[in-house]
């Protein structure tokens, strides 16, 4: 079923040394990115077999998830290059236990049935196979009016192993420090790009390089040390959370 929304997903990933990170060109918050990006290099070990990217708007994360698996399938409700099947996360318009990898990032919050869709990301692995999950917690609001629901670490454990799914590992997408840079890089940005683009070309100029390289060049020099560890405060306060669950055999 064909969604009127635009799934307004991040540009593709960059591979450096097998971590996928966020693309400067599209994102000016380059942090957040990181940590998934480094935690999904950790547990590239869970991609096998015949991959689903579910809710893959322009498939992000391809490059990196391309060469893990055997094949991929990527579908979202709304229209995108490249795209095998457009449908909604419920139900899924595939038999059950067909797929081995389900990679489900930066999606559920836009699903106003989260029940539904991960009983569906259940009913199509196939035993044995893995869900690799991403949700936000204190993020801001995107995609409106398609952003429904956030969650805690507990929330997503808890709607994961409802559906019979086992959590093997639960991370953090970083802590309230990075939570707090997110919000002041994301509003610096967009202020200097707004005012860059009162001067008309020259401040497009400016808007596409200078103000991205700006932004970029410390984030870059950090980005190898932010932590997806959960701890004390992360599990307070963070971004989002990420999980690798599996269905038993």
């Amino acid at each position: 079923m064909e969604d009127q929304r635009i799934r307004h997903r991040q540009g593709h990933v960059h591979l450096v040394d097998g971590v996928p990170y966020s693309d400067r060109a599209s994102t000016l918050s380059l942090l957040p990115g990181a940590v998934v990006g480094r935690w999904l290099a950790d547990n590239a070990g869970s991609v096998s077999g015949l991959l689903l990217d579910l809710g893959a708007g322009n498939q992000p994360f391809r490059p990196w998830y391309a060469h893990l698996a055997e094949r991929c399938v990527a579908i979202d409700v709304a229209p995108a290059p490249g795209l095998d099947v457009l449908s909604l996360a419920a139900p899924l318009p595939f038999a059950s236990a067909t797929f081995d990898t389900v990679l489900c990032t930066s999606v559920l919050e836009h699903v106003d049935d989260a029940e539904a869709a991960i009983s569906e990301i259940a009913r199509i692995l196939r035993p044995g196979g893995r869900l690799i999950i991403t949700a936000p917690f204190l993020y801001p609001t995107h995609e409106a009016p398609y952003d429904f629901w956030r969650t805690t670490h507990w929330g997503l454990r808890s709607l994961l192993t409802r559906h019979g799914l086992e959590v093997d590992t639960l991370a953090a997408q970083g802590g309230p420090g990075l939570l707090v840079a997110h919000y002041l890089i994301g509003g610096f940005g967009q202020g200097l790009m707004l005012s860059a683009r009162r001067l008309g070309r020259l401040g497009a100029l400016i808007d596409n390089r200078v103000v991205r390289a700006l932004l970029a060049g410390p984030q870059d020099l950090v980005r190898s040390r932010v932590s997806y560890r959960m701890t004390r405060s992360s599990r307070a306060a963070s971004l989002g959370y990420m999980a690798v669950a599996r269905k038993p055999a």
